[in-house]
Order: structure tokens, then sequence, then C-alpha cells
């Protein structure tokens, strides 16, 4: 799979976490299917979209505030371990380790974008005041395709580096260290149900105290 179509598949999916349509195919356990699918390996694509999904069942954007990619998480670290290492647990684990500091990254970035947003907003209204509608649509458009251009060129980047780095810590790493990565692929799913059972928890406690 070519870094071109990867990029392509992460920027659709990032654009619909906020930027256009929210049909939720930025949810890990849609994508990651797809691009284990697209390298060669299903379940291990599956496999990582349920752990990513458990740990950041939360991560949903809302109001103002700025959550993680977790799409970028799964995409990077499926892309990564499916194609260079199908198959392997211990890959899979330290591809997701890997995507995690990318992902946070590009939420940096994300919150600049956002910035510039609100000089192109501030530009619309001064137009409007002056009755040049066409500010709006400009306005509009302008955005989008800022937000577009920056998440595909940033998972260029990503894809681009990311599989360098990948390929050489993965080769650099001990026996005894991936063996330890390789159990941790089966204790990462009883971690994220745990996650989510505790969020559930304090949900339903707040709930309590809501109706009180």
């Amino acid at each position: 799979m070519g870094i071109f179509l990867i990029s392509l598949i992460g920027t659709l999916c990032s654009t619909d976490i906020t930027a256009f349509g929210q049909f939720m195919i930025y949810r890990p356990i849609f994508c990651t299917p797809i691009i284990g699918f697209l390298a060669g390996d299903v379940i291990t694509g599956l496999c990582i979209g349920i752990v990513v999904e458990l740990f950041w069942i939360r991560a949903v954007p809302m109001g103002v505030s700025v959550v993680v990619d977790i799409s970028m998480i799964s995409i990077l670290s499926t892309f990564w371990t499916c194609t260079y290492f199908p198959g392997l647990k211990d890959a899979a684990i330290l591809g997701l380790l890997l995507a995690i500091p990318f992902a946070y990254l590009y939420r940096f970035i994300d919150i600049l974008g956002r910035e510039l947003n609100i000089k192109i907003m501030h530009w619309v209204e001064s137009g409007i005041k002056d009755s040049k509608n066409r500010y709006i649509e400009i306005g509009i458009w302008s955005s989008l395709i800022f937000f577009i251009l920056r998440a595909f060129l940033f998972y260029l980047f990503s894809v681009t580096v990311g599989s360098r780095l990948f390929c050489d810590i993965y080769a650099m790493l001990p026996s005894y260290v991936l063996s330890g990565l390789a159990k941790a692929w089966y204790l990462l799913p009883v971690a994220g149900f745990g996650v989510a059972y505790n969020l559930s928890n304090v949900r339903l406690l707040f709930l309590k105290d809501f109706e009180k």
C-alpha cells in the first residue's frame, strides 16, 4: 500500500472528526480493518482498532475541546505493523507506542490551525460588515482546504519518518523486550476493558448526583 494512499485515507478520517461530515468513519473499530485489508492483515488491524477504541472511547470532540486524533494512532500503527511485520504481536504494540507521539504532535498542530480559523472568521466578519457576503463562502472553503492540506502533509511526514523509525527501533530491541511486548498484546485488551468499565461507572455516578 502506497504512502499517498494511506495519507489520503488518513486525511479523510481526520477530516471526519471535526471539519466535515462526522460519519464516524474515523473511529478505530471502522478504519483499522480497512487499512489491515489493504495491507493484507485484517485481523491485526481489527485487534489494534479494538484496543485503541477501548482506551480512547471518550475521545469525542465536543465544543472547543481538541481531542487526540485516534484515527491517526490507529491508522499509523496498523499500517506499520501490517506492512513491515504482519501478524507479529510485539510489532503491533511497538506500532501503537510509536503512533501515540505522532498523534499528540498533530493535536498541537491542530490547535494552531484553529487559531488560524479564528483569524479567517474575523476576516469573514469584516467582509459581512462591508456587505461582502462572498467572504462567507471563501472563509468556509479556505478553512476546509487548510485543514485537509495540513492533515495530508502531516500523514506524509508521519508515514515516511515513522516507517523508518519503526523498522530501526524494532531491529534494535533485544529479544526479552520483544517477548514482553508480545505478552502485552494479550494484556492491553484487559486493561482497555478496565478503562471502559471505569468510565461507565464515573458516568453513572455523575448521573446519580445530577438527579439529586
